[in-house]
């Protein structure tokens, strides 16, 4: 994965050109045996409601708001 995002960055997650919400980037989390996951995930919390969300990569797109 490129680094180009740091834990706190503020972030807009989209899919399908359509957003999903804006928040708070915690880490990139690849496929890993001991969790289940198969797939690479972003892990971010929302500023909506302060949920924490493990989206799948493969379906989103990240823009960084500065």
């Amino acid at each position: 994965m490129i680094d180009i995002f740091r834990m706190g960055d503020r972030i807009e997650v989209f899919s399908a050109g359509r957003s999903l919400g804006t928040g708070v980037f915690i880490q990139f989390s690849s496929k890993n045996e001991e969790l289940n996951l198969n797939n690479d995930f972003l892990l971010w919390v929302e500023d909506k409601d302060q949920s924490a969300h493990m989206t799948d990569m493969n379906s989103i797109n990240i823009r960084k708001i500065t």
